[in-house]
């Protein structure tokens, strides 16, 4: 018999035994945190909260639930600078033996760009860390092609030169630590070269 077709009847059997000697069955809900390095998770399940610590990788609410409710773990608060999912987390109690959610989390990403003036050529290639954007010709604005994580340090300059142009990165704009927000303020001016 395979293992997928083991765990209801086992769930079945806990829940006939308990209910032959007069009890009922009920479960914890539980699961595992991954890459969680922010405060500020709350998790919630049937109107019970249940805040989740950076660092932490598993949780169980207090309030356990019998067999046949309803649970539907969700995220009532994101963590700071970062974005989570539930996966595996609804269902009804006793389908299987236990109830384990899976929560992920991923550091929240932006992207960086600006302005272009005097781009009358091709052939700029803008970099940032080993990233590339090529921007095209006749272009006033760009995005580089790569986010930024948010925390993140970013640092623009120009990888390749457009033919018969010098464009360079204005003082101040293409440096910085990314924010919650898209940076939209990198200015790059072209001229003759």
């Amino acid at each position: 018999m395979k293992l997928s077709c083991l765990r209801p009847l086992a769930a079945l059997l806990l829940t006939l035994g308990l209910a032959a000697c007069g009890g009922k069955a009920s479960y914890d809900v539980s699961g595992t945190v991954s890459n969680l390095n922010t405060e500020g998770l709350v998790l919630a399940n049937g109107g019970v909260n249940l805040p989740i610590k950076a660092g932490q990788t598993s949780f169980t609410f207090a309030k356990r639930i019998d067999y046949g409710t309803d649970y539907n773990i969700t995220v009532q608060t994101q963590p700071a600078h970062m974005t989570c999912t539930v996966s595996g987390g609804t269902g009804s109690a006793g389908h299987y033996v236990s109830i384990q959610a899976s929560v992920s989390c991923a550091r929240n990403v932006y992207t960086v760009g600006g302005t272009v003036t005097g781009l009358t050529a091709d052939g700029l290639i803008l970099i940032n860390g080993n990233a590339q954007t090529t921007v095209a010709k006749g272009s006033t604005t760009f995005t580089l092609a790569s986010p930024v994580a948010d925390g993140d340090k970013y640092g623009i300059s120009v990888f390749t030169q457009p033919t018969g142009l010098q464009c360079s990165v204005a003082p101040n704009t293409g440096v910085g630590v990314m924010g919650e927000a898209n940076v939209t303020t990198v200015q790059i001016a072209c001229n003759p070269g």
